[in-house]
Order: structure tokens, then sequence, then C-alpha cells
């Protein structure tokens, strides 16, 4: 296997063969996420009494049922390659920046927030988009522009100021080496909670979504392997990466803006085989369509939402995807802050917008004085 690798590289070149194992990757996760409508905040929205997606508790939990299998089986792959070393996690973003409290939680928040006035996370735009829908278009250009004003541009001066704020100065790969507590440990708790969970909505309503959340986290793994295993090149090295869109969304639009001048990486090529794979699902299923906005009030929280993803899935190092997916698939410490933080603004985002429904509902059914 690695005879035949080398002779790859050799023929073909390293990058060269990562950015075509990028663009298969992503055009498997377009399609299985625009088919299974893949959406951790739709997942979310499940136990959040009073929004739209609460009613699908009675259909037995299926966007839940389907994100808790991707995470345990990217989990799984993920760690089964860093046992096997096949890939060194202390290389990925999650384990070698230090761990930044305020940046994750911060971030992690209006990332949440910011998904639910999207209607949905950045993964879910991307597969509305290609399939026709105007509204994830504008959506994904705003958090891309932010997301990347965030990492290089006006918007990473309160991003800076979060990070300094309140750092540990220690990453979660040297949390591991010093003996505080070791990443199976961590990746076993991850397990048995996750597992528990699941075990629970499936003794309650059955198996359905599992099998193409199981797809999703093995489209992760996949990612693990492709930068550090086919990247592992000491003359053509790739920064060891798996699936994440809000930095990556912004690097697309760069990359596209200035194409004669720049070179096509994993991030980008990811992107594009994304909205190739969900474009060929939509077609095949006949569900592509072109869509606009349905009232002009809607547009503003599009916007929103799009900023608010932008800074904070930079800010906490990652999407629902990025950090909720990849992120938690290496064990990493920041990655639970990350994910808890948004798991909370996303909550408290439902919840404040089934009360103003509610209430506007309530408003209208009251007789006129």
């Amino acid at each position: 296997m690695t005879e035949q690798l080398d002779l790859l590289r050799e023929e073909y070149g390293t990058a060269t063969l990562v950015v075509w194992g990028a663009f298969f990757i992503g055009v498997l996760f377009g399609v299985v996420a625009e088919f299974s409508r893949y959406c951790a905040r739709a997942a979310l929205a499940e136990w959040a009494p009073g929004s739209e997606q609460s009613t699908a508790a009675i259909n037995g939990y299926p966007r839940s049922k389907q994100y808790l299998v991707a995470v345990l089986v990217a989990l799984a792959g993920t760690q089964a390659l860093f046992v096997s070393q096949n890939i060194d996690l202390a290389q990925s973003i999650y384990w070698s920046v230090p761990i930044r409290p305020l940046a994750l939680i911060a971030g992690g928040l209006l990332f949440g927030a910011g998904m639910v006035l999207a209607g949905g996370c950045v993964s879910r735009l991307l597969v509305l988009a290609a399939s026709g829908n105007g509204r994830s278009i504008v959506t994904l250009l705003v958090t891309g522009i932010a997301g990347y004003a965030t990492l290089r541009g006006i918007l990473s001066y309160p991003r800076i100021w979060l990070e300094n704020a309140w750092s540990l100065e220690t990453a979660p790969a040297q949390v591991y080496e010093a003996g505080t507590v070791s990443s199976s440990t961590v990746a076993a708790g991850i397990a048995v909670v996750l597992t528990v969970l699941l075990g629970l909505l499936v003794r309650r309503s059955g198996s359905k979504g599992m099998l193409t959340g199981a797809a999703v986290g093995l489209v992760a793994v996949a990612g693990w392997a492709v930068t550090g295993i086919v990247g592992a090149d000491d003359f053509e090295p790739t920064q060891l990466a798996s699936l994440s869109f809000v930095a990556p969304v912004g690097e697309t639009i760069q990359y596209l803006m200035i194409f004669t001048g720049d070179t096509i990486r994993f991030s980008v090529a990811l992107l594009g085989g994304v909205v190739a794979g969900a474009v060929a699902s939509a077609l095949a299923g006949r569900r592509f369509r072109l869509q606009g906005f349905t009232a002009e009030n809607s547009l503003a929280r599009y916007l929103v939402g799009g900023l608010l993803m932008g800074f904070g899935g930079v800010t906490a190092l990652g999407c629902s995807v990025g950090q909720g997916l990849s992120g938690i698939s290496t064990a990493s410490l920041s990655s639970v802050i990350a994910v808890l933080a948004i798991a909370a603004g996303g909550y408290v985002m439902l919840r404040l917008r089934a009360s103003r429904t509610e209430k506007a509902v309530t408003s209208d059914l009251q007789p006129a004085e």
C-alpha cells in the first residue's frame, strides 16, 4: 500500500492526490447530506419545544439519531487511525491550538444562534444552495466574507481580544502529553455519553436516520485519511484536516476571485465536491428548484445569521461540522467546549424564536377592541 502510494505521489504529486481526494469526499458528503437532509440545527431543533422541528420527536428524532451516529462513527474511525499511527492528531488545529475558553464559548454561542437565524448550519446551506435556494446562496456569501474577515481582516481584532482575554496557553496535545488526562479517556467518555443517548432514542423510536448518519461519519474519517495518509509527504506536506465549512467558504470565495494567482487546496476542493454532489443528488431526485426570499424582513434575519456564523465559526475554531463532527472525532477538549456552546446558543435562539412566534399567534387570535 505504501509503495503504491509513493508511486502515485511521484507520478501525480501529493497536492494533486489530496485535491482529488478532497473533491471525491465532498461529492460523497454532498450526495448523502442532500437526500438525507443532514443538519445539526435540525437535530437540535428536535429538542426545543415550540420549534418547527420539535414535532419531529413524534417521528422518533431522526435527525438526532443521524447526528449521534455520525459522531460515533467519526470518533471510532479517527481514533483507530490515530492509535494505529496512521495520522498524528497533534498536527491538527484541534490539538495544536491553545485552549481559549472565552473565544470557544463566545464563538460557539454566536455560531449556534446564527445557524438558527439562517435556517441551517453551513453544510446544510451549501446543500440548499446547490439545490437552487437563493436565500442560502446570499447567506453563504455573508458567512464566507465574515469568516475570512474574522480570520485575516477587520473582524480579527475582536477575535484576537477574545482569544487573549482568557487563554490557558496550553494546547490539548500538551494536556494529553503531560498525562493530566489521556485522549483515549476523553474519547471513551464522549462515546459513552453519545451511545447511552442514542440507545435511549433507538429503544424508544427505532433506527431511522442511523444509516445515513454512519455514512457522514465515514466521510469525516476519509477526510483525515486523505490529509493524514495521502498528504503525509515531507517534501510537499498537507495540513491535517477533515470536514469543516466556515473558513473554507471564505477561502473558496477568495480562490474564485483570484483564480489565476491562487492554488487550489483541500478546503476549496472539498467545497466544490459538496456542491457538485448536492447538485447531482437534487437533480436525480427531482428536488432542484429555484427559490428566493419569501418575506422582506427575512433578508435581515439571514444576513445577521450569516454574519454570526462567519465570526462565530472562525472564533470557535469550527462550525457544527468542523467542531461538532471533525473536532469531536479527535477527542479534543477545545472541541467539547465549542460544541456545548454551539448547542447552547442554538437552543436559546430556537426558544426565543418559538416564544416570539407564540406571542404573534396569540396576538392575532385576540379580538379587536
